[in-house]
């Protein structure tokens, strides 16, 4: 995939499954991000005591994310993003761009940004140091 292809992927999709590690130890789950053609930027609720992917993410730790588009089998697209996690400061001046960039392409809605739940949301934003984009398109045999 070129590289209008795999902003166009992450741009439009709004969700994919991000991967963090621990001593080794894997942790995959699925997330709903925004992606601003530099970053991607993704929260996660701590609506229970001790969420097990609060015990997975930290500052400075690699993740990757995976995005997929697949419409069936021999037609699909996947970028994996990797890079550095690092937590925004709620105070600080990245946390609107981290709002509006949701707002733009991610499954989340602004009231939610104003409901009691944002009280329990913390911001994330993966430094894209590596994109890895592949596809397969459906070919018409004769």
């Amino acid at each position: 995939m070129d590289q209008r292809d795999i902003d166009a992927l992450l741009e439009g999709q709004g969700h994919g499954v991000v991967s963090l590690c621990r001593d080794g130890e894997p942790y995959s789950l699925p997330i709903s991000f925004g992606y601003d053609g530099d970053a991607v930027y993704f929260g996660f609720l701590e609506d229970t005591p001790n969420p097990t992917k609060m015990e997975f993410i930290r500052d400075g730790a690699t993740a990757r994310l995976l995005v997929t588009d697949i419409r069936d089998r021999f037609e699909w697209q996947s970028v994996a993003v990797t890079g550095t996690v690092r937590a925004l400061d709620r105070d600080g001046d990245e946390w609107d761009d981290f709002v509006a960039t949701l707002d733009d392409n991610a499954w989340f809605m602004t009231a939610f940004e104003q409901s009691d739940a944002i009280d329990s949301l913390s911001g994330w934003k993966l430094q894209v140091e590596e994109l890895r984009g592949i596809e397969q398109k459906e070919e018409a045999y004769e």
